[in-house]
């Protein structure tokens, strides 16, 4: 077959759908985009900036101007851009603009893989957006050449043949998917809307899948059921296995024509997939033939263990026929619960319900009725023991009430591979950080997130697995160690240090720093320098989000820097403590000089200059801080107000002035003394005279008038 084949399936769309250029996600209850309160914006809005285009890391040339609206996709807008170095090759800018943080994990990979079936990703960085007057961060893909294979998931197409799908689809994403396993990379955005068109028309290729969090843009019904429960934000990384379901859902799709399950919304997708099995729901009564609906069955096990792996597509790709696998029908009990005006057959079903339902699956619980039927209709010993221990566990701990852990965790033991599900949140355990990132951004169920790190859901979850993989023990310990960071309130603790303990790929969120896209601390260093040159800048440059990034980004950070920032502001200690934790941000990135900043900490730093007793001192050193201002070295006036020198100095001479002072006041109440007691012998000798003087005055009075009488 020739590649003008592929050419020819693309002209067959249905009437209306020949020229859709809408990105390839729809709008609906199947669409992950509708995140509330997530930052976004139409590609319409935007003028075109003043001054020309923007050039990232000194290489690419983005046209600002210039949108290609083909090739934008939910968290991230294309735009036309150019290699400085390469002017004859074409590429594209994929402006991020959800917020949310990228994979950068995955992007160093990605970045040195030369696969022709994976768009190849060339560079990527942060610039400032001039039509958003922001720093955003951009990724940079080499563009092409036939653009989507399926421009909207909701579009109706001539069906692919078997050779086509076979030909043109599988044979090059299972070379790219291979080279993507070698790299432990896993896609999480396979599906027909997300297909790029090779040179020639010769096949197609893997699109983005580094913008957003891990599966965010993924429509449910390409997902593993369990994966398609979990909110969007909260898929946490795919496996290869995973990949490979949706691999399974995309030949469906082509071999259909039309999105499978049609407009279902995501919950009647999974409800479709849960009763019936993902295979029998999906085919529902289509007709295909024989020979494809082998991959298909494969592909589409509910089952990871039982799921095609690569070499088994890579044998039937070299024409080798497999046995068919069976799909076995979820276990069902021979007698119902009856739960919420409702019978329930199967423990997955009662869990999703039971989720939904919290008030009446307390009761449930409660009452013994669940533990009856998991014993004596499922008999299943180990599921009611787990139940029972979740039960038992939940009623003791922190992260909000007895009663929502207790069932979350029992849903939990009822349906082990399902997300954890707690008061409207639905989380892997991987995908815990990129949703309370979402919590954070929308400002939106903060709590709800940080109540199930605190309860330890996640390593509950991990508990409960039937299988132990290899992959969980870094979950557990990570888990660990973010728990007890909410137990501190000091800055540099609590959510914030969650948040980016759990993405380190997430830009700094403290409202100091809003419009940057800070990800690092070199960068941080250099942000504050700015602002501190503003005259309207705050009194204090670190807030809770800044010392929690500091914290995260410097794992050698002494903890009583930290805890030494909840002094009061405008205090000494709180100056001081700011000092010490730039000073060693400082020391560490080798970010000099700062001068503005300096100036900046020296403000802060004058309640504690004030603790010294010597006014001259006081006046020295107040000039001696001006002056270091200019060399930009926080250790130089660490080296000033931190001086131990100094301290012993100021305080050996406040002892000698007070023993002066004393000896003084010991000298005068001696004088006082004298003087009082001079005092006290005048006026006794006075006393004296005076009687004396009375006397003799008396007796001359008495003679003179015996003297007259005698007369």
């Amino acid at each position: 077959m020739a590649p003008s084949d592929l050419a020819n399936f693309l002209a067959g769309g249905a009437p209306g759908g020949e020229n859709a250029t809408s990105p390839s996600f729809a709008a609906g209850d199947d669409d992950p985009g509708g995140a509330p309160g997530v930052p976004s914006f139409d590609p319409s809005d935007l003028t075109p900036a003043d001054g020309g285009p923007v050039i990232l890391n000194e290489t690419f040339e983005i046209a600002v101007d210039e949108v290609l609206p083909e090739l934008s996709g939910m968290t991230a807008t294309a735009y036309a851009a150019r290699s400085l170095a390469q002017p004859g090759d074409k590429f594209f800018a994929a402006v991020v603009q959800s917020g949310l943080p990228v994979r950068a994990d995955i992007i160093g990979s990605l970045r040195g893989l030369e696969q022709p079936s994976v768009m190849r990703l060339v560079d990527w960085g942060t610039v400032f957006f001039p039509p958003l007057q922001v720093h955003q961060p951009v990724v940079i893909f080499e563009r092409p050449a036939g653009g989507r294979l399926v421009k909207s998931l909701d579009q109706r197409r001539a069906p692919m043949t078997e050779d086509q799908v076979t030909r043109f689809v599988i044979a090059p994403l299972l070379s790219a998917l291979q080279d993507l396993k070698l790299r432990r990379v896993g896609h999480g955005a396979i599906n027909p809307g997300n297909l790029m068109l090779r040179d020639g028309g010769s096949g197609v290729q893997l699109g983005d899948c580094v913008t957003g969090p891990a599966g965010y843009a993924q429509p449910v019904v390409f997902e593993t059921i369990e994966r398609g429960m979990a909110q969007p934000s909260g898929r946490g990384a795919p496996t290869t296995a995973d990949d490979l379901y949706a691999l399974g859902v995309t030949l469906l799709h082509l071999l259909l024509g039309r999105r499978p399950l049609g407009d279902l919304d995501g919950r009647l997708v999974i409800d479709a997939k849960v009763e019936k099995g993902s295979f029998s729901a999906l085919i529902g009564d289509a007709r295909l033939p024989l020979s494809v609906l082998e991959p298909l069955r494969g592909l589409l096990m509910d089952d990871p263990a039982q799921r095609w792996t690569l070499d088994d597509l890579d044998l039937w790709a070299s024409g080798r026929r497999l046995s068919p696998k069976q799909s076995p029908p979820p276990r069902r009990a021979p007698r119902p619960v009856h739960f919420s005006g409702r019978d329930y057959w199967d423990s997955r079903t009662l869990a999703i319900a039971m989720s939904a339902s919290p008030g009446p699956a307390a009761a449930i619980v409660e009452n013994g009725d669940l533990d009856t039927w998991i014993r004596r209709s499922l008999d299943d010993e180990r599921m009611a023991d787990k139940v029972a221990d979740g039960a038992r566990a939940s009623m003791d701990g922190r992260g909000g009430s007895g009663e929502d852990r207790r069932i979350t965790r029992v849903t939990m033991a009822l349906d082990p591979p399902a997300p954890i599900r707690y008061r409207g949140k639905a989380v892997l355990p991987e995908g815990v950080g990129a949703a309370l990132a979402e919590a954070v951004m929308s400002d939106s169920g903060v709590q709800e997130m940080a109540e199930i790190i605190a309860a330890q859901l996640p390593m509950s979850w991990v508990n409960v697995q039937d299988t132990f993989r290899p992959e969980l023990v870094p979950i557990v310990k990570k888990f660990d160690m973010v728990r007890s960071y909410l137990d501190k309130v000091a800055p540099g603790y609590g959510v914030e240090r969650c948040l980016y303990e759990l993405n380190p790929a997430m830009p700094c969120l403290s409202p100091l720093l809003a419009g940057r896209y800070i990800l690092d601390l070199p960068q941080m260093l250099r942000a504050l320098e700015e602002i501190a040159d503003r005259a309207d800048r705050p009194n204090d440059p670190i807030d809770r989000h800044i010392a929690a990034f500091i914290a995260s980004r410097h794992t050698g950070l002494n903890d009583r820097a930290l805890f030494a920032l909840a002094g009061e502001e405008g205090s000494h200690q709180r100056g001081l403590a700011v000092l010490d934790v730039l000073m060693e941000v400082q020391q560490i990135t080798k970010v000099r000089p700062l001068p503005n900043l300096c100036g900046w900490l020296v403000k802060l730093l004058e309640p504690a200059v004030e603790q010294f007793n010597s006014r001259t001192l006081r006046q020295r050193m107040a000039d001696e801080l001006s002056r270091q201002t200019e060399t930009g070295l926080f250790r130089n006036l660490f080296a000033l107000v931190r001086n131990s020198g100094l301290v012993k100095r100021d305080q050996a001479g406040f002892r000698m002035a007070q023993r002066h002072h004393s000896a003084a006041e010991t000298v005068i109440a001696a004088r006082e003394r004298e003087l009082s007691k001079a005092s006290l012998a005048g006026g006794e000798i006075g006393r004296q005279v005076a009687a004396v003087t009375a006397s003799l005055m008396s007796a001359v009075v008495l003679v003179a008038i015996v003297l007259i009488q005698a007369g």
